[in-house]
């Protein structure tokens, strides 16, 4: 557990422009290859 102090988080508030970004740059299909998901 000691690696986690040095993280930080920050409120991001515009969820419809993060979501875009995340959507352009193929967030979800990265992170459904990495854990293995199905299409739900």
């Amino acid at each position: 557990m000691e690696e986690l102090k040095n993280i930080a988080t920050k409120n991001l508030d515009h969820l419809g422009l993060v979501s875009g970004v995340c959507e352009e740059i193929g967030l979800v299909d990265l992170i459904d290859k990495l854990t293995d998901s199905d299409d739900q």
